[in-house]
Parts: structure tokens; C-alpha cells; sequence
């Protein structure tokens, strides 16, 4: 994990910002980013995975998704209620207790911290597209604002990181194929974070180095570009490319996330 923050901080106050957003845009909303989407859709899908990471570190057992049984209360209050749900439950159990989650050698509690406040991000992101679409019933001028006033740059890298350490071995485990088939080196232009992902053998994932980044060609680009790219919320094309593009054809332009 990328140092620099409090990763149950930064998830509470992301938390609290599309809790915010889903108070002001219309249920209705499009959603850009994620196409066939509502924003209801959205805090939906957010708040159940808060829910269902909340019954996983009170259990320390893998779990089904709930279902969503809500009826007058707005959409913001709902999902709120779960991100103080989970709030709780994180604070119930040591981070370094054991417990179920879908990262191979990582079966420990604190895993669902950092993912929650990834996936909470990620989907804030896509929230703030649908307010910022002129068809959004929204006049807030906040939804404006700069992504990088939202996600501070050492979350994305850890953003980054995770996808790295986390997502690449998940996506290979699930049938996709290999995104790393030759040396990559990957920079965060803003925070000196750096990577080296080198492929293993055959159905094995890519090994991460974090000393620096060397390879056949070299990724860049800032840590937000970098997280949100990896996320498919930002084209590839943002991204520089130094040496043979295309050894980082499968990083940039394959299926790294769900």
C-alpha cells in the first residue's frame, strides 16, 4: 500500500462526498461512465457493497451481496447508512485479524479498508460526471470542482497499487487474459511512485516491483491519470508511452479491472 494517508479517514470523507452528490442529482440521472446506469443505480451498487463488506469483517467469512430493500428514505441517507455500517465494522476489527476477502495472500481484515475506499472513489468519480452532465437536474457548482480536489494524489497511487497487487492476479484468476506479457515499468509523475511488472509463467500473474520502473516500454503519467485510466474512467491515450508501445498494449487497452 502507498503511504501518505489514512486509508479509513480518506474513505470516510470520500464516502461523505458522494453521499453528497446523490443528495443533489436526480436518482434518474444517466450515468456516463458507466453506461445503462442510473445514479440510483450507482448508490445502490455502492451502498450493497458497503453492506457486504460489513457482514465479511464481522463474520471473517466470505458472504453473498445483500439485496436492497429500502423504502422512503433518499437514496443519500440510505447509502450513508451503510458507509456508517461499515464505518463501524472496520473499527470493530483489527486490521491484522484474519479474514475472507478475494485477494490470494492477503486474508487479512484491513484489505476491505483500502478496497472500500477504492471502489468508493472510483464511483464517485462516475457520480460526478452524472452531475456535471448538462441533463443532471443539479445547478451545484461544486460538482465542478477538480478530480484532483477530490482524490488526492497518494490515494490514487495507492489506487494504482492495488490494481497492481490486487486486480491483475483477480482478472487472470476469472478467465481474462494476461495484461503483463512483456516488461512493463509504470511512473506516477507527481508522486515518484514507480512499478515494475514482469510476467511469470504460464497462468501465473505478473510479479510487482516497486524500486522503480524499467522495462520494454515505460507507462507515465500522474497518479490520478494512472488510477483513473486503470479504471477505464479516463482513455488510455492520456497516458505516455516511452519506448515499445506495444509491450503496454494489454495494460492500457486490456481488461486490467472488473
Amino acid at each position: 500500500m502507498a503511504d501518505g494517508f489514512d486509508p479509513l479517514a480518506e474513505f470516510e470523507r470520500t464516502a461523505a462526498e458522494l453521499a453528497a452528490i446523490l443528495e443533489i442529482v436526480a436518482p434518474a440521472a444517466a450515468v456516463p461512465s458507466c453506461p445503462g446506469w442510473t445514479v440510483a443505480d450507482l448508490a445502490e451498487h455502492v451502498g450493497a457493497g458497503q453492506r457486504w463488506a460489513a457482514s465479511i469483517l464481522l463474520s471473517s467469512q466470505p458472504q453473498k451481496v445483500p439485496a436492497v430493500l429500502r423504502t422512503a428514505i433518499s437514496w443519500s441517507d440510505w447509502y450513508a447508512g451503510t458507509t456508517a455500517a461499515l464505518v463501524a465494522a472496520i473499527k470493530a476489527v483489527d486490521p491484522a485479524e484474519h479474514c475472507w476477502n478475494f485477494s490470494p495472500g492477503q486474508q487479512f481484515a484491513g484489505f476491505w479498508t483500502r478496497r472500500r475506499l477504492h471502489e468508493t472513489a472510483v464511483h464517485l468519480v462516475d457520480a460526478l460526471q452524472a452531475a456535471a452532465d448538462p441533463a443532471a437536474d443539479t445547478d451545484s457548482i461544486e460538482t465542478g470542482r477538480p478530480l484532483g480536489q477530490v482524490i488526492p494524489p497518494a490515494v490514487a497511487a495507492d489506487g494504482v497499487d492495488e490494481v497492481f497487487e490486487v486486480f491483475l492476479p483477480r482478472m487472470l484468476a476469472r478467465g481474462f487474459p494476461p495484461v503483463v506479457t512483456r516488461q512493463v515499468g509504470v511512473r506516477a509523475v507527481d508522486t515518484g511512485h514507480e512499478w515494475t511488472l514482469t510476467p511469470a509463467g504460464q497462468g501465473e500473474p505478473s510479479t510487482v516491483d516497486r524500486s522503480g520502473a524499467t522495462g520494454d516500454v515505460i507507462v507515465s503519467g500522474t497518479a490520478l491519470e494512472l488510477y483513473l485510466a486503470m479504471w477505464r474512467r479516463l482513455p488510455a491515450g492520456s497516458l505516455r508511452l516511452e519506448g515499445d508501445t506495444l509491450a503496454a498494449a494489454g495494460l492500457v487497452d486490456g481488461r486490467v479491472t472488473p
